[in-house]
This record gives structure tokens, sequence and C-alpha cells, in this order.
């Protein structure tokens, strides 16, 4: 590219993200749109899947292969099946990503360049791509999502279990190893990148899961959403083995069947390998009439309308080693629209939360029913949790507070 042009840019730099896509990925298009409004030049890449765009395009209709320029940013894409469950099906999507990817990030190498090479996880496999790269002066910035080694021994036991928890530890202590920067969303992951990674701590940048405010704003409710049913508690985000579908279950039950309430709809927003075991498990349990479940809403407006109606949020993750360090982003979702949250109690949960919600022993499925009959029975209480909660988004947790870290970081590199 010639320098002239170059020059327009304070440098330029390749996000990689391989269990998701933008712009659906709010945390990786909150970065992207940051680091472009502060004079980078942002490409990113990521699979391409069915309604990856807000409208209803199919996969064989999305630019892959090739940049699809998405508001000043570079995005190119790769065709991926998403595996659910089993082993094989885990091997096959990654091994396919990660050569689509070495070849993605070799093509836009010697098209434009980048200077920095910027990996989401998880999985953590592209250490490799990310250390030839360095090798060539590109800095690498590791952005630790999720704890993949904690997820792999929550799906996965016995000696089999084992050897892939292992290889998962040494992947992730080299993909540490081969990064200059390490960014982490809580303190508990900033805690494992300093004893499992051995980084230093002016190494490690914390960026929080944060709403942007005028992506999560409350919209004029629409009653016609409840059903016919007098409250509605909502529950939005991914629907896979850890993130307490189930438990979820369990909890209508006791409200509907075990203590008679008739009069609250449950809605479950969102997709994932739970999704079709808990809808049969309601189904048995004669639960369909008090549970809406519309799938992944991509539509914000329409997302809005439904977290708007609602009266409450649920956060049904149980306590594990994953859960327990992890900060899920719906909690910040559901504070920006000003609502109470029933959770378990979970350390990054209770201190993302704050007093913005009821906090359940783990396990406890008959207390989660009756913290959501109590907020529901005291409407005056639950408005004055969500106020606090919307007001701690504002002032500590919102995209605007994390992005200052973000380009701080961009900086300390530009500098």
């Amino acid at each position: 590219m010639p320098k002239s042009k170059q020059n327009l840019y304070r440098g330029r730099v390749l996000i990689i993200v391989e269990n998701s896509w933008v712009p659906m990925d709010r945390r990786v298009w909150y970065e992207a749109t940051t680091l472009r409004d502060a004079g980078w030049h942002v490409s990113i890449i990521c699979p391409a899947a069915k309604g990856a765009h807000a409208g209803s395009e199919s996969i064989e209709k999305l630019v892959v292969w090739e940049a699809e320029n998405l508001e000043g940013i570079n995005v190119f894409r790769f065709p991926l099946v998403f595996a659910e469950q089993g082993v094989l099906n885990y091997f096959r999507e990654y091994f396919y990503a990660f050569f689509s990817i070495l070849y993605l990030t070799f093509k836009i190498w010697r098209r434009e360049g980048f200077d920095i090479l910027h990996i989401s996880n998880p999985p953590d496999i592209f250490f490799p791509i990310a250390l030839f790269y360095r090798l060539f002066g590109v800095a690498i910035i590791f952005d630790h999502h999720d704890l993949f080694t904690e997820m792999i021994a929550h799906r996965y036991h016995g000696l089999l279990g084992q050897i892939f928890y292992m290889l998962a530890r040494f992947c992730e202590y080299l993909t540490y190893k081969v990064s200059n920067f390490v960014i982490v969303t809580n303190n508990s992951y900033q805690n494992i990148a300093q004893d499992r990674g051995g980084l230093p701590i002016n190494h490690i940048i914390v960026v929080r899961n944060g709403p942007k405010l005028e992506d999560f704003k409350p919209v004029k409710p629409d009653m016609s959403l409840k059903h016919n049913h007098k409250n509605m508690v909502c529950f939005v985000g991914i629907m896979g083995e850890e993130d307490g579908v189930l438990e979820l279950v369990e909890v209508i039950d006791h409200v509907v069947n075990k203590f008679e309430r008739k009069d609250i709809l449950f809605t479950m927003i969102g997709d994932g390998s739970a999704r079709d075991p808990a809808m049969e498990k309601l189904s048995s349990l004669g639960l369909s009439e008090h549970v809406n479940a519309p799938g992944m809403i991509r539509d914000d407006l329409v997302l809005r309308k439904y977290m708007s109606a609602a009266d409450i949020f649920v956060s049904p993750e149980p306590d594990s080693p994953l859960n327990s360090k992890s900060t899920f982003v719906k909690i910040g979702e559901y504070m920006s629209m000003g609502k109470a949250i029933v959770a378990f109690d979970l350390p990054e949960t209770r201190f993302t939360a704050s007093d913005s919600a009821v906090y359940v022993p783990n396990g406890d499925v008959v207390g989660f029913a009756k913290a959501i009959i109590k907020l529901l029975d005291e409407p005056h209480l639950s408005q004055k949790m969500g106020q606090r909660g919307r007001q701690r988004v504002i002032e500590k947790i919102a995209w605007k507070h994390q992005a200052h870290n973000l380009t701080c970081l961009y900086e300390r590199f530009f500098s």
C-alpha cells in the first residue's frame, strides 16, 4: 500500500475470532469499532454463518473469503459448521477453522500487512500463527474471552477428559507466552494469566464485558409479548451445557407446577446445544404454554422490546470452575435495561451486578423459584434494584469505560 495512504491510520489491526461472527459478537464488534474510531485500520477474520447479518441472508449469500466492508471495517468470513457436541465434531470444526484462518491471515498479510494481531479465544489453538507473525515484528494481543481449559474439563471426564484438559492447558500456556499483551474480562482471569501464564501484571489489562448504553436502552414495552400472562421472566443468551438452561427448567417447574403460579411467562431467548433438550423437558412437564422460546433474536429493536416487556431477568449459570471465574455478557445487558436479576451466587456475577440482583446459593432451584416470585410480588423492590443496576452500568460497567482501557493498551503499542 502507498505510504501516503498508510499514514492515514495509526496502524493496522487484524482481529481473529473463531467461535462467533460479527456484528453478532458484541464484544468483538465493540472492540473493532472502538479501534476504528481511534484511528486504526481494522480487519476481522470470523466465520460466516446463517443469519450473520441482521437480515435473513443465507450462508450462500454471505461474502466468504473476500473482504466485506462493514461500517468501515474489512470483514473476512470463512464457511464453518459449528460443533455442538462430540469430540470428532469439535476436532473437525477446529481443524478447518485453523487452516481457514491461516490462509486468510497470509492473504491479508500479503495484500496490506498488519501491525497487531489481536486473537480472541476460544479455542486456544492459534499460537503457531501468532508466533509466525511475531517473528516478522507483529505485536500479538491475546484477548482472553473464556477459560477454554475449564470448558474442556466441564465437558469431558475420565481419562479422555484428563488428556484433553492437559492439552488445553498446554495450548493456553503457549498462547500466553507468544503474546505481547493479554486482555482479560475480569480480575479472576487476570489472576489466572499471572499464575498459569506467568505474565507480569503490566502485560495484562482488564477490559470487562460492558454494554453500549445506546444498544441496550429500554423502549416502550409490547405487552402482547407476555401472551396473556401478568408477569414475564426473561433469559437472554447462549444455551450451552454450562449456561444453566436445564437448571432453569427445574426452576420453571417449581414456579408453575409446585407453587402454582400460572400467571408467569418465562421467555427464553437464545440458542445452543442445550436448547432442544430443555424444550423437550419443558414439554414433558406440561410447561409449554408458560414458556416462549423465540430463538436467537438478532434485530436489536425486537430484542429490546422483549427485554423491556420483561419484569425481571434470570442468570441461572451453576457454580463451576468455569462459571465462578467468568463474567457473563448478559448481566451487564440486563442491568442496562433497568430490571432486577435473580442469579446463582457466583463471584464475578456478584461483582458486576452488585445490589441489582438477588443471589441464590448454588443448586438451590427452590430458592431460585422463591426469589423470582418474591421480586414479582414486590414490584417496588424489583424496580428499585433495577434502577440501581442501570446506574451502576452508567457509572462503572458500560462499554465507554472499558473502551478507555482498550485504547490505552493500543496507545502503549503506538508510543
